[in-house]
This record gives C-alpha cells, structure tokens and sequence, in this order.
C-alpha cells in the first residue's frame, strides 16, 4: 500500500484525519493517490495559514492549505515516541511503528537520569499539561554526583544543581522511572503507535518517499523515514552498513535492592544528595543510584510500574580478563548474585548485603558495547537517531538524554522546514542534512566522553589508579577550589 504523495499543496478537504494504511487492497483516496483500507486511512496533511509564506515561483499561495507531509518511525523507545510527541504537537502526520506487541511489553522499571539537554528536548517536544506530568512524576533530584572507595569512604563530590538560587524549572537534573516516562510519552498518540510492526527493509521513491517494509508483509509510505530502534537498527544497518559498534570489553551485572527500612541504612550518606561510583582496583567499579518518589505526585494507573515503592539501582562493571571465561550472559540470576559478590568480597559488608538482599528477578548481565563515529554521509529522507546511530557506555548516564536531544533538534527541523511553506523532498534532505550535521557532532562527542570514563573507572594500570584517587581526595579537601574547577 502507499498512501498519498509525500510533498503536495492542495485545499483542504473535509476528510477526518486517521491512520496511515497497513492493510487491505488499494482504494481511490480522496485526497489523491492510493492507499489501504478506508478504516486505516488517514490524510497526512495538515490545514494552516500560509499568508506569509512564499512558492518558489514567487506567488503566494491561499490563506488556507494542506501541506502534505508525513513522517514514519520505526522504534517506539525513549527518542522515537519524544519525536512523535513534538511532530504530532506541531501537527505534522506522523507514525510510529513498534515491534513490540503492546505497551505492556515494556516492562523496563528502573530509573533513568534526566540532564538539561533531555529536559530541554521533552519541554519542546510535549504539549504543556504533558511536561507537568513527566515533573510531577520524577522522583527526588539528584544534586550531586561522588565517587567512593570500596570502603564507601568519599573520593570527591560535586554539584550536579547549584547549591543556591531556584533550580530552572525546564533544564534540570531529574529522576524518573524509565516505565513511567514510557507511558508518559505514549499517552495521547493512541493508533499513532502501531504495535507488532518489526520494520525489515526500505526503499526510497523517485520523489524522495519513503516505503517501509515489515515483517508481517505490510508497508507504509511517508515523506520521512526515521530510524529510532536502538542498537539493532535495521534503518541504519541498511542505510549506514559501515556504522556498526564494538566492544569495549567491558562486561557486568545488575539488580534492584527496594528501599525499606530495613535496607536503608546500607546506603551511603552521599546517596542522599544523588547517584554515587564505586571505584575500586583491579578495573571494577559499581554504580550506584535511589529513586525515591515525592509525596504528593498523583499519576494514572496505567502508568505506574508493578513496584511502585523507592528502590537503589546497582550495576557493577568490570574488565573481562576479571570475569569468567565463557562469559556471563548466559548465568541465571543467582549465579550472576555468586558472581558479583565474590568481585565485591573485599568491599565493604554494606555494598555485599545490598547484592545479596537484591530482588532476583532484578539480576541481570550485560556487555557494554560502544558505536563507531561514522563519517558524514549524503542526506536523504531517511535518517536516525539514538542508540540507532551513537550508542554508548552508561558511564555518563547520558545515552537517554542524547537520544531526546535528537528528537528535539530533528523535530525543530522539520517543522521548520514545514512553516517555510515548501515541503518537497529536497526541503526535507535539506532539513535532515542540518539534523544530521549537527547530530554527528554532539552525538559522537558523547560517545567519546562516555568511552573515557569507562576507560578511566576500570583502569587496570595500579600506579595511574592510585595517583587519580590520591587527585580525588585532595581536590575534595578544598571545596572552594574544586568548585572553580568543576563548576
């Protein structure tokens, strides 16, 4: 099936707006073209005042028209749905399609770290009361960062928030759980948000339109294609083939530990104030982080995870010469418990009891993999963003926020694109070149931030570990100076 030509001005029609066509034969559209079935049709234009805007040839056109334009994702992750937030709030047509066979197949429920640039790209993508409730439903913020010993004795502590003033309200540090945030940005895209579509393959029309091809044999046309599936990208597999990721080898484990009190007083005091990094020798280190919720947040049903009380998130990761042999992804929960705690015997008995009072349904393994910076390529309608294109090590905690980052600044350009009155397919190229120029730029920079800190919180060199905690403690003991510093 196609639906209608990507890039067309005509007067509006009286035809409601409704999905794009996955089924059923061809049928004349009333806009022009063909597409699916009547009960999955939906215009992909949107009516507005063009007074001000010019044609190429000079002339104005009428007071009101229909831009037809209408933008495709594949992948309903974090970046994808923001995308689809900030398009649908412009109203530009746009559709995701998810491979997943419903929201409930997103049972992720830990917590995610909001930074400024995350914050500023879903303040500009969600309609108003949308943003309330993404704030009403963060957690405590964190405030700093530290870095402990294996004794939880404190290395160095730094703001994240300035200690005085009011916190702007938009570009903040927040916590929220990675379900709820899910949910948050899926509420009001209804039958936008196609479940059960694995996208296979695409092809690029004459004009610039894009058919996205899925495994259940349905296809889709648009204007724009977006790649928003992750790691397994198959948009990027196919439109970047050479871009693909490596490993860091760097591999750990992970688990949940619920707040209680009876498991409070395991934290660390620095716990109270933000996440914290357990560096120790040998290449092993422990991330550690709360999410405490606020009284008061009074969210929907739906999108609360199964636990909703506080817990501490723990992910230890270590050089692979320091783990078994065969690998760890294939260790059921409790070996990777009997893992974990042997790596950590020698640490303090608080952080050996917070791995072994954790949930076993939490344990997990992971290997941490890493993009590979990919020259500038040719613009076209197709493009991606997030994981799909730099993912990264978790040592920042900032793969989440570039991903919404993207969201924010490819949105931007296609609406602006839109509003200049002209939207054909080398309006479109020209807006994602600008997205990808500057993606390529910010996005690949993270990645190598994120690299060096790996590299530097699993350092297997004894004398350089020694020196950097010896910097640490020394820094830490003049506030004043530290904060000129890091500040």
């Amino acid at each position: 099936m196609t639906i209608v030509p990507s890039a067309t001005t005509r007067p509006v029609p009286p035809v409601p707006r409704r999905a794009p066509s996955l089924t059923g034969a061809p049928v004349a559209s009333a806009l022009g073209g063909t597409v699916g079935a009547p009960a999955a049709v939906r215009p992909c234009g949107m009516a507005r005042d063009l007074s001000h805007a010019v044609h190429r040839d000079g002339s104005h056109p009428r007071r009101t028209e229909i831009i037809m334009f209408t933008v495709l994702i594949a992948g309903g992750g974090i970046g994808g749905l923001c995308l689809a937030q900030g398009l649908l709030k412009a109203g530009v047509d746009v559709t995701v399609f998810e491979r997943a066979s419903s929201p409930g197949a997103f049972k992720e429920g830990y917590r995610i770290h909001l930074d400024p640039d995350g914050g500023r790209a879903l303040h500009s993508c969600l309609p108003a009361e949308r943003f309330a409730l993404l704030d009403a439903a963060c957690g405590r913020p964190p405030r700093a960062f530290a870095w402990l010993s294996e004794g939880l004795d404190e290395l160095l502590s730094l703001n994240v928030a300035a200690p005085d003033g009011p916190p702007d309200p938009v570009a903040v540090h927040r916590s929220i759980n990675r379900f709820t945030l899910r949910q948050i940005l899926l509420d009001g895209l209804g039958d936008r948000v196609r479940f059960g579509k694995e996208l296979l393959r695409y092809e690029i029309g004459a004009d610039g339109a894009v058919t996205a091809h899925f495994a259940d044999g349905d296809r889709a046309t648009g204007s724009v294609l977006v790649g928003a599936e992750g790691t397994h990208s198959r948009v990027r597999a196919q439109l970047l083939p050479h871009g693909g990721r490596t490993d860091t080898g760097v591999a750990g484990t992970g688990g949940r530990l619920p707040l209680t009190p009876a498991t409070r007083h395991l934290l660390p005091p620095q716990l109270r104030r933000g996440p914290a990094m357990v560096l120790a020798p040998g290449g092993v280190n422990m991330f550690l982080a709360t999410h405490e919720n606020v009284p008061g947040a009074d969210l929907p049903a739906h999108m609360l995870p199964t636990e909703t009380g506080d817990y501490l998130v723990w992910g230890l990761s270590a050089r692979r010469e320091a783990l078994p042999a065969g690998g760890i992804d294939h260790l059921g929960p409790e070996a990777l418990r009997e893992l974990t705690l042997d790596l950590v015997r020698t640490w303090h008995p608080h952080v050996r009891q917070i791995v072994g009072e954790s949930s076993p349904s939490s344990l997990s393994a992971f290997t941490i993999r890493t993009a590979v910076p990919v020259r500038p390529w040719p613009a076209t309608t197709v493009t991606v963003l997030g994981d799909a294109i730099h993912s990264m090590p978790p040592s920042r905690g900032i793969g989440a926020n570039t991903a919404l980052r993207d969201a924010g600044v490819l949105c931007a350009g296609l609406v602006a694109a839109r509003d200049a009155g002209t939207v054909d397919g080398r309006a479109l190229t020209a807006a994602i070149a600008g997205y990808e120029r500057r993606m390529r730029r910010y996005g690949f920079a993270a990645v190598k931030a994120s690299n060096r800190a790996l590299s530097q919180s699993v350092t297997t060199n004894s004398a350089a570990f020694a020196m950097s905690r010896a910097a640490m403690r020394l820094i830490n003991r003049f506030p004043a100076a530290r904060d000129r510093v890091f500040g």
